[in-house]
């Protein structure tokens, strides 16, 4: 059997070795190597251009390198080939722990703080809510949304999700869909986006969603930046401010060094960091659920 891994990760080697060593009975070429397009039936990948997957003509299914299925859906020669996700519990974690961090700078006002460090200046104590205190909500529960919010849960928040579509039979938590968005916005203290890079999502968080936001809400981006609509955010902010923002994905990454973000105080700019994805852990479950096809 012959397998086709490509990506486009800073430790791209580190990845190829643990195919390589995970599918050992197993041929696996890169895009550099030669080998013949029809007998490769399996690809793991993350970006591969789309001269080569016009190529594949034999797939049976592809691997996505990450959470994120748009680096191939969205490729032209795409055909309703299977695709299986990265659902690393690791990954998940290291999600939750990354937005739980920017809720307590929030919620603790450890932001503020370090503001007047800036200027040396000594707010003394400010009074903060308790963690049932406040009601956060998850846009876009999928498997890291899920998990995000049962962690949260855990800690004793209120949480409540936004799903366009789901099982009655499968509810985490209270969520919502589009019929009753509206009131998900308004009842949340923090919204945290998770949602996926689809026509769909595109600016699906623009003025009039932000207008329906509390005032002195925190918004968390750690989905895709496409679904910001970026100046949207800075006019919002420019009206509101009390309003916070973090935010781990752009539309253009690395966001560029003239980009408005990076100055503004109300908004914290982390590098598409909040959830790393855990190598030997997620090659471990890929080749699990190749073994379930062969």
């Amino acid at each position: 059997m012959s397998i086709l891994f490509h990506c486009t990760f800073p430790n791209e080697k580190k990845w190829l070795q643990s195919v390589r060593k995970k599918f050992n009975r197993h041929k696996v070429f890169t895009i550099k190597d030669k080998f013949n397009f029809n007998e490769i039936h399996y690809a793991i990948i993350w970006n591969l251009p789309d001269r080569i997957l016009r190529k594949l003509v034999n797939l049976k299914v592809i691997f996505s390198l990450g959470a994120g299925v748009d680096h191939i859906i969205n490729t032209p020669s795409y055909k309703n080939v299977p695709i299986l996700r990265v659902k690393d519990p690791n990954m998940a974690k290291r999600m939750s722990y990354h937005v739980h961090s920017q809720i307590l700078n929030y919620q603790l006002k450890l932001n503020l703080f370090q503001k007047a460090q800036l200027k040396k200046k000594w707010l003394g104590e400010m009074e903060t809510l308790l963690n049932h205190e406040i009601t956060i909500g998850i846009l876009g529960v999928g498997f890291l949304g899920t998990a995000v919010g049962k962690y949260l849960k855990k800690m004793e928040y209120k949480v409540i999700g936004f799903k366009k579509s789901y099982s009655q039979s499968i509810k985490p938590f209270k969520l919502y869909n589009k019929k009753n968005i509206n009131t998900f916005i308004k009842s949340s203290n923090i919204v945290v986006s998770i949602l996926p890079s689809t026509k769909e999502t595109e600016n699906f968080i623009d003025l009039n969603f932000l207008k329906q936001m509390k005032k002195d809400a925190l918004l968390i981006n750690i989905g895709r930046g496409v679904s910001l609509n970026e100046n949207h955010l800075l006019q919002h902010l420019n009206k509101n401010k009390n309003f916070y923002v973090s935010l781990d994905v752009f539309k253009k990454e690395p966001l560029p060094k003239t980009h408005k973000f990076w100055n503004h105080p109300n908004i914290i700019v982390t590098p598409h960091a909040a959830a790393l994805t855990d190598i030997d852990s997620s090659i471990n479950l890929m080749h699990l659920r190749y073994l379930a096809f062969v």
